[in-house]
């Protein structure tokens, strides 16, 4: 992260640079395709078209640490400047020993280029951002990858991990060092991200902070092995319309198996099955929306049928679903998505799901209810945000919370973390560690 693009207030100001070339006209021809592609019917000016989607204030609600906008117009143009910068300009580590988390920008050119105030800069960006919104969304592939994993398998999930942060790559690290352990013991290991690669996942991101080496956790020698490789859709992914995603994240070897049986394309959920469980990853995030802000979760059809059909097979074991949005918080209700929520109602209902764990908002918490028993929040993997004390009493349906910190810039940030879930027939031993890799929970999941 750059800490320019990481800042409210500077994305604010672009915002307002970026509105008054558009109402100035000096990006029509761009801003003509990019609303085609949002109303092809609208009756609006394209450029009108594009204001209405963008902030009215600021470039959004304020974040808990670096800002990263929930919005995908906004979303994107952080991409476009971050991309630009790297680009045209000279980007070096802030803090070389590792305890900060932004980049800096050494413009050793002129003062006032690479920034708001830079004219020819801001036209670089609109157009940018505009060609990529008019790009649209890629297809949902309505069929999902199934595959067969052993009932003394371990799965190593980590969620909002995609920030190519310094401890984002030390919780890849020691999630490496999980799948190591387990191949030693005699083991499946598996690797599944629950979403979100920042800031929109274009491919570039995905190769910086995913792909590169020694970042993703599997090896191409343990892939070739049988180490497999899984990921969600989260909202960011989805902000530049989940083509990085579909053609590119799982274009790499490594995550070969997230393809359809059907057809053999990549597809954005997934079935994995072992003889005494079922666990469903659903994609909450594809919407056909291309400014649909992604704050709630989704299920595209057909995989509520299809999770219905799997929740009704003889012989299917329990029942563990991944996805990258909530089902329960204790932190932001508006984020709850009554699509989904309505979808997954009849299994909830009769208790059919056992276990549920998700990403989303970045913190590590557990949630109980008498439909569900095991619910969970991973979405620490790599997304800074304040410390909190820990809390006398957890509000329900909230039963516990990881409330680890550190210090740097000159605050407390909250620990990043994953869990390994350690299969042993219908029983499910699960350890959350953080990023300095000592163990912060412990449960039993059956």
């Amino acid at each position: 992260m750059i800490r320019d693009v990481a800042d409210r207030t500077v994305m604010g100001r672009y915002v307002t640079a970026v509105r008054a070339e558009l109402a100035a006209g000096a990006v029509d021809d761009d801003a003509a395709k990019a609303a085609g592609t949002i109303r092809p019917d609208a009756d609006a000016e394209p450029k009108d078209e594009i204001l209405r989607h963008l902030p009215d204030d600021g470039a959004g609600p304020d974040e808990d640490g670096p800002f990263l906008a929930h919005d995908p117009i906004v979303s994107l143009m952080q991409t476009s400047i971050d991309e630009r910068l790297r680009e045209d300009a000279v980007v070096e580590p802030e803090d070389p020993e590792g305890d900060g988390f932004f980049e800096r920008v050494l413009d050793r050119l002129h003062p006032e280029r690479y920034g708001p105030d830079d004219p020819r800069w801001i036209t670089k960006i609109a157009k940018a951002t505009l060609k990529r919104l008019a790009e649209g969304n890629h297809p949902f592939n309505p069929e999902p990858a199934e595959y067969a994993i052993a009932d003394d398998a371990r799965l190593v999930v980590v969620g909002d991990w995609g920030t190519g942060l310094e401890r984002a790559q030390h919780v890849a690290r020691h999630m490496a060092d999980a799948v190591t352990e387990a191949t030693a013991q005699g083991r499946e290991a598996h690797v599944v991200h629950l979403g979100d690669v920042y800031y929109s996942g274009v491919p570039d991101e995905y190769d910086r902070h995913v792909l590169a080496d020694g970042w993703w956790p599997v090896t191409a020698a343990q892939s070739e092995q049988g180490v497999t490789s899984w990921s969600l859709m989260g909202n960011h992914d989805m902000y530049s319309g989940g083509w990085g995603f579909f053609d590119h994240l799982l274009a790499d070897p490594r995550f070969a198996r997230q393809r359809d049986r059907k057809n053999g394309e990549p597809t954005s959920w997934f079935r994995l099955t072992s003889p005494s469980w079922t666990i469903a990853g659903l994609d909450t995030s594809w919407n056909p929306d291309v400014v649909d802000k992604g704050t709630r979760g989704v299920l595209e059809d057909p995989q509520a049928t299809r999770l219905q059909q799997w929740a009704a097979e003889p012989g299917g074991g329990k029942l563990m679903l991944l996805s990258h949005h909530q089902y329960v918080t204790i932190d932001d209700t508006r984020g709850i998505g009554e699509d989904l929520r309505a979808k997954v109602a009849p299994m909830a209902g009769s208790r059919r799901v056992t276990a549920w764990l998700w990403g989303h908002e970045h913190r590590c918490i557990g949630y109980a209810t008498d439909e569900i028993a095991h619910m969970r929040c991973i979405g620490h993997g790599g997304v800074p945000v304040p410390s909190r004390p820990p809390r006398d009493v957890l509000p329900p349906p909230a039963v516990w919370e990881v409330t680890g910190s550190y210090e740097a810039d000159g605050q407390r940030w909250g620990r990043f973390g994953f869990a390994v879930l350690d299969f042993a027939g219908g029983r499910i031993d699960v350890t959350y560690r953080d990023d300095a890799g000592a163990e912060t929970h412990r449960e039993t999941i059956s």
